[in-house]
């Protein structure tokens, strides 16, 4: 799944927590891609400033997509281990 911005907006949040009392998996997943994507634009924003790979190195456009790639991964892998704690606050507050 790649990560996009826009992909998530807060219409999709609304239906999402509107709809039947079963779809909190569905509110769940949304806010799990929307911390995803948060960790992703700050992984990119962090490489991109740098100017330079992770890895090292000048960067060039196939070791870009590479890296980009990567972050989409890890921003995953943290959303899925609720790093920043952004989808259970979220969560939180759209049960209320």
């Amino acid at each position: 799944m790649k990560i996009e911005t826009g992909a998530l907006t807060p219409q999709s949040m609304e239906k999402a927590a509107a709809a039947k009392p079963g779809a909190s998996r569905e509110l769940t997943a949304a806010l799990e891609d929307f911390e995803a994507m948060f960790a992703a634009t700050l992984l990119r924003t962090a490489r991109e400033e740098n100017g330079t790979s992770w890895l090292g190195g000048e960067s060039s456009p196939g070791g870009d997509g590479i890296m980009d790639f990567a972050e989409q991964n890890i921003a995953k892998a943290m959303a899925r281990q609720d790093a920043f704690g952004i989808a259970k606050t979220l969560s939180k507050s759209l049960n209320r």
